[in-house]
């Protein structure tokens, strides 16, 4: 049966003859696939021959003459077979394993055989030159290749004899067959490859035989087995391709036309047949002998023994190893980054904690080695139609893992960006308090406000029939007034019947609605349906997503259910109004003196001149000395009144330009709002401030949404609490509602207060349900993670957690180990990668890892219970444990010590408009348990009014009431744990700037130089220089619908990001990847003689990240890590002085060894002169500080009082301090 597929042959060039010498000519997008098919001496051109337009194609050898890479030319010998402009489809080299037959047999003629439908369709431009005008072509397939049994066939859809009649009495042919799968555009636009030929360099398409091509035309010789005239198929020797291949041409094998007898291929081709193999496979049932190799024949002739010496546990005894596998997870050999083939168990229904010092090895056990496992296994458990990443996932470097569990991963990165995401929803709580409002909520109606409640006639009858005895009834219909009925409450219950028909009458007359009037005093609106019969609103019934600000119906139609809006301030727009306007009075318009000096058509600086020159205005004075209609029409636009910029510049460009002034204001507002780049709208955000949605006021919901209560609280004040404020509400509730409500409401109450209480007991109270998922610390995620695991019942289950007592107060240690042993409890494994003192004491069972980071670590240091560690003479960990050791420093002088930043009214967040001191050339920890306003007061409240300051803005207002001791500081740096990039591009050296110098230096190479490869060839962010498939990142995600997306390892450049050409560049004998997977140590020794580079890695190394690979993605960093890389950056590019430093939880990931280490830096930048300001909760740092400011006593609105402030000796007499009360105890140690 013929086929109605079409396959569209793009031209990428034409033959055009000149004095006698032919060439091709190729059009400019495939000149780049010509690369290195100048090493081949002969290529087969696949062509549309203008003396045969009905045939579909033609192909022909040609010798190779020369090729002009630069302008696409290829000169060739053999114009007597071509004519001037035909058109050229495909170029392929050749390849004598597949052009060249050793015997074969023809007839006594030969001709070639129009054996393909085509159909020309009308010319079209595929250059930008009018002279090329190429055809693009259709050509049908006229049957497929098959694959039976290994054996392969030609079947032809219909005419078999015609074909039987021509390429009888010849021995082989040449089959045409289309690459269907590669039929995209995005592989006919590819013009290189890495062909998988042995040392082959990345070449042109058209210097290989890739499928992926401008046109996917494969071309290979088969030899004829037999025809077959019943099945009308032709079988024929072995191919190299898939069963039902679509063909699209054939015709005989010809030596005088295809046969090159003196040819010569590139040197990594030299080494293959001379000769087409075009033997048959025979499938037989005997068995194949294996013959012994060279090497198992020269043992006997070894002076050594052939036997391995090393055999001790070789073979694992199988009672041992069931011995192992009950006691819990079973790691044999783990190898995985630097662990130095580790065997560890870790024990059933226990808490285990993986500690050491940074590096060392922890994570790579815990999540790159066992939940890493535990993840490939699962995914390959699935079938392949449930799973497109089946085999696919790299296994870890290890001999056997046995008796692993299903794993969860809970760890403390916050990726997610999306303001939508709040803790609510997060939780479910937001789903429990939507189902809560719609199934007994109040509703109002959002025009009037008239509280609508829908009753059945039972319903009224009953509310009725409660009333007090004597009480005299008048129900009348709705807006009408007969027929009025009178009924008076008896004790008599059978009189309830006629109260029944009454109402029920009435409502079908009053059309759902009857009036009710109570002892001819009260006339009250009883009804039935969802309507307001005061204004005629038709509303629809209650749902959950009436309360989504999610769902397009029910969100803010205003802010779409952000509940915020952005607006341009007009007073960010001139932020320097003592200057001119010429010399930076705005950076919005930035400097004009240069723009007036080299004018061009930018009319966002052009209005302004423009605007000056019609007025007359001297531009200058200072901008606050401006006439206030100038300075309007500058903020403001001019009202479609038109000015005219006339400009011309020293690149001879001219030109006028008649418009009215658009404004700053409008020009801001319009970018912002209609722009689709990132960075202009980040541009515009700097005039801009955020404010609450004038429609809803922050509440994010339609009005239909928000007009719903329950006893009086309406919805969104109810999504606005606390948790803690919220479990209130929920314990208060069933005293106020009726029977009926509380059946409805009693499974979703007990459920919402099961959760509330787990989150009160980590130390989450003070969050609101409404707070937006990407402002929580890594501590705080992980803490709500760990509480919803804990709610969802799953037993025998490992769950793996990274540092989860990260941003808690040490007071509320106790209760988040009680949540994990909560979690143990159930039937549950739990592996905890920590450093805290107090959690390794509450743990079951301790693995120390170490001794040292990087290289030095990865061993087994210590590990059992916590006496068994603290006993261990080996074991850092276990001297700290047990107070053998202590982290301490000396601490140095204050510098300026009658020098203080004095901060006033501030009242940021929850803060109460305290009055705060910080000394400045000192080391001041902010401390208080979480929620309690230490963000608020220093990131939110003293770093954005020091730097207004710094900047020279004057209005601190939105941070405090008054400021003073800024002119201590000529620069602020505020170090949070936010990730230093959120794809796997981001990494170390990129981010300190260590790459562009790493990049300059391959540049620099002698080989880079002969090759004309430039900086930009060695950055895996340019197309230049990175892995096609990958786009440089070294690894390629795969969506998984039921789970997150799964990143697995790229196939081609193996996680080396680069093309292979660009790794064949070394310094000191190593690639740009070798160099990216030195860690920082190994760098300082590499790039020992490179000053800048040195300069950049030793601050990395100062501050405890000497095992940090310089390439290691930034993806994989925790938010200690990320922060102290952020930290050496400043540090190599500022000279310290009058700095002030914030820091947020420094010691985050952090062992004793490196808190140590931490401090004795921080003691050393403070002798500089400077200042540091640091969150913390760590009592070594908090104890080693020289002031102390605790916030509390609680978090939330109970939080924002200062506590205590002083030194840690001052503090720890202040009683109400829960700090105070932990340093008190510290000190008597």
């Amino acid at each position: 049966m013929e086929s109605t597929t079409e396959y569209n042959l793009i031209p990428i060039g034409k033959v055009e003859i000149k004095d006698n010498v032919s060439s091709i000519v190729i059009n400019k997008e495939y000149i780049s696939c010509l690369k290195y098919l100048s090493l081949f001496s002969h290529a087969i051109i696949i062509y549309l021959e203008n003396i045969k337009p009905n045939n579909p194609f033609s192909q022909r050898n040609i010798k190779i003459i020369s090729i002009d890479q630069r302008s696409g030319i290829v000169c060739f010998h053999g114009s007597q077979y071509f004519s001037l402009g035909d058109v050229v489809y495909d170029i392929k080299p050749y390849f004598p394993c597949e052009d060249r037959v050793k015997e074969c047999s023809i007839p006594k003629y030969d001709y070639s055989l129009p054996v393909c439908k085509v159909k020309n369709i009308e010319p079209k431009t595929v250059r930008r030159e009018e002279e090329h005008l190429l055809t693009d072509r259709r050509v049908y397939p006229i049957g497929n290749i098959r694959k039976i049994k290994g054996e392969f066939f030609i079947q032809v859809f219909k005419d078999f004899e015609l074909y039987f009649q021509e390429l009888k009495g010849y021995s082989h042919i040449k089959i045409f067959w289309w690459f269907h799968r590669f039929d995209k555009d995005k592989y006919r636009r590819i013009t290189e490859c890495e062909p998988p030929y042995e040392n082959a360099p990345r070449t042109g398409v058209f210097a290989s035989r890739s499928p992926v091509r401008p046109n996917p035309i494969a071309l290979t010789t088969a030899r004829i087995i037999n025809f077959d005239k019943a099945l009308g198929r032709i079988r024929i020797s072995d191919l190299d391709c898939f069963d039902n291949t679509p063909l699209i041409k054939i015709e005989p094998y010809i030596p005088s036309k295809d046969l090159v007898s003196d040819f010569k291929v590139p040197k990594w081709l030299a080494h293959w047949p001379e000769w087409l193999d075009d033997r048959e496979t025979k499938l037989t049932m005997d068995e194949t002998s294996l013959k012994p190799s060279s090497l198992d024949s020269i043992k006997k002739y070894s002076r050594y023994s052939n036997k391995t010496s090393n055999t001790t546990d070789f073979f694992y005894i199988e009672k041992e190893l069931k011995e192992e596998k009950r006691k819990g997870i079973f790691v044999k050999g783990a190898r995985q980054n630097n662990l130095k083939n580790i065997s560890v168990t870790i024990p059933y229904n226990k808490i285990t904690v993986i500690t050491g010092v940074s590096g060392s090895g922890k994570s790579s056990l815990a999540f790159d080695t066992i939940f890493a496992e535990s993840q490939r296994r699962f995914i390959n458990s699935l079938s392949m139609s449930n799973s497109s990443m089946n085999g696919q996932m790299e296994t870890p470097d290890i001999d056997m893992v046995y008796g692993l569990l299903p794993s969860i991963s809970i760890s403390q990165k916050n990726i997610a960006r999306n303001p939508r995401s709040t803790v609510g929803t997060m939780t479910d709580m937001y789903d429990c308090l939507r189902t809560l409002f719609a199934s007994i909520g109040i509703r109002h109606c959002p025009d009037c406000g008239t509280a609508i409640i829908p009753l059945s006639a039972e319903e009224i009858t009953q509310i009725l029939s409660q009333l007090s005895f004597g009480t005299i009834i008048k129900i009348t219909p709705f807006k009408v007034n007969n027929p009025s009925y009178e009924y008076v409450v008896s004790e008599r219950v059978s009189t309830n019947g006629i109260l029944r028909n009454y109402i029920k009458e009435s409502l079908e007359i009053g059309k759902g609605a009857i009036y009710v009037t109570i002892n001819n005093e009260d006339k009250l609106l009883f009804q039935s349906t969802q309507v307001c019969y005061h204004c005629n609103r038709i509303l629809f019934e209650l749902t959950p997503s009436t309360f989504s600000y999610n769902n397009p119906e029910s969100m803010c139609p205003v802010c779409n259910g952000l509940g915020i809006k952005m607006e341009v301030d007009p007073n960010l727009i001139v932020s320097r109004p003592d200057l001119s306007i010429l010399d930076g009075a705005s950076k919005w318009w930035g400097n004009l003196r240069s723009f007036s000096n080299k004018p061009n058509a930018n009319w966002m600086k052009a209005e302004i001149l423009a605007l000056a020159e019609e007025i007359g205005i001297d531009l200058e004075k200072p901008w606050n000395e401006l006439p206030g209609d100038f300075q309007k029409q500058c903020i403001w636009g001019s009202n479609d009144r038109e000015v005219t910029f006339v400009y011309r510049n020293d690149k001879r460009r001219k030109g006028t330009i008649t418009r009215p002034v658009e404004g700053a204001y409008n020009c801001i507002k319009r970018i912002f709002s209609h722009s689709g780049g990132e960075s202009s709208k980040r541009i515009a955000k700097e005039f801009m401030k955020q404010s609450s949605c004038d429609y809803c006021h922050g509440e994010r919901l339609s009005k239909e949404g928000r007009m719903v209560e329950i006893e009086g609280t309406p919805f969104p004040k109810v999504a606005s609490m606390t948790i803690k404020e919220l479990k209130k509400w929920v314990e208060e509730l069933p005293k106020s509602l009726s029977d009926s409500k509380l059946a409805i409401a009693e499974s979703i109450l007990k459920e919402l207060h099961n959760r509330l209480e787990r989150y009160i007991k980590v130390g989450l109270s003070y969050l609101t349900l409404d707070r937006s998922i990407p402002t929580l610390s890594g501590g705080e995620l992980q803490r709500l993670k760990l509480v919803t695991q804990l709610g969802n019942g799953i037993t025998n289950i490992l769950y793996v957690l990274d540092e989860p007592s990260m941003g808690l107060h040490p007071k509320d240690y106790r209760r988040l180990m009680d949540t994990i042993k909560e979690l143990r409890d159930n039937g549950n494994t739990i592996i905890v990668v920590e450093h805290n003192k107090d959690i390794m004491c509450m743990a079951d069972y301790i693995i120390d890892i170490g001794p040292e980071a990087g290289a030095d670590g990865g061993k087994i240091v210590a590990e059992g219970t916590l006496s068994e560690i603290m006993n261990n003479s080996n074991s850092e960990t276990g001297k700290y444990l047990s107070r053998e050791k202590q982290v301490s420093i000396k601490k140095s002088v204050i510098c300026n010590e009658n020098n203080w930043i004095k901060l006033t009214g501030s009242g940021c967040n929850n803060l109460k408009d305290i009055n705060i001191c910080f000394p400045v050339g000192a080391i001041t920890c902010v401390t208080g348990v979480s929620g309690s306003g230490k963000s608020s007061l220093v990131s939110q409240s003293l770093y954005p009014a020091i730097e207004s300051r710094i900047n020279e803005k004057e209005d601190i207002s939105r941070y405090c009431d008054t400021l003073s001791g800024e002119d201590n500081f000529d620069k602020i740096i505020h170090v949070n744990q936010s990730p230093i990039g959120r794809t796997p591009r981001s990494n170390p050296a990129t981010y300190t700037g260590i790459m562009d110098e790493i990049r300059n230096l391959f540049a620099h190479t002698e080989e880079a130089k002969k090759r004309g490869y430039k900086v930009n060839k060695f950055s895996f962010n340019s197309k230049e220089g990175q892995c096609e498939v990958c786009h440089g990142e070294g690894r390629v995600c795969t969506p998984v619908s039921f789970m997150a997306d799964i990143w697995t390892e790229c196939t081609v450049c193996k996680g080396r990001r680069y093309k292979k050409d660009i790794l064949q560049v070394k310094y000191k004998g190593k690639n740009i990847y070798d160099v990216l997977e030195m860690n920082v140590r190994e760098a300082l020794d590499f790039f020992i003689d490179q000053l800048e580079i040195t300069r950049i890695l030793n601050t990395l190394s100062e501050v405890g990240l000497g095992y940090l690979k310089l390439g290691q993605s930034a993806l994989t960093l925790s938010g200690g890590e990320a922060q102290r890389i952020k930290l050496a950056k400043e540090l190599s590019i500022n000279s310290m002085g009058k700095t002030l430093y914030i820091l947020d939880e420094p010691t985050t990931g952090l062992h004793f060894l490196d808190i140590q280490n931490l401090l004795i830096l921080l003691e050393k930048i403070k002798n500089t002169g400077s200042t540091i300001v640091i969150i913390e909760h760590n009592l070594d740092v908090i104890r080693n500080s020289d002031w102390i400011i605790d916030l509390g006593p609680e978090g939330g609105s109970k939080g924002g009082y200062v506590i205590a402030q002083g030194t840690p000796e001052d503090v720890a007499k202040v009683k109400e301090s829960y700090t105070g009360n932990l340093l008190n105890d510290e000190f008597k140690w």
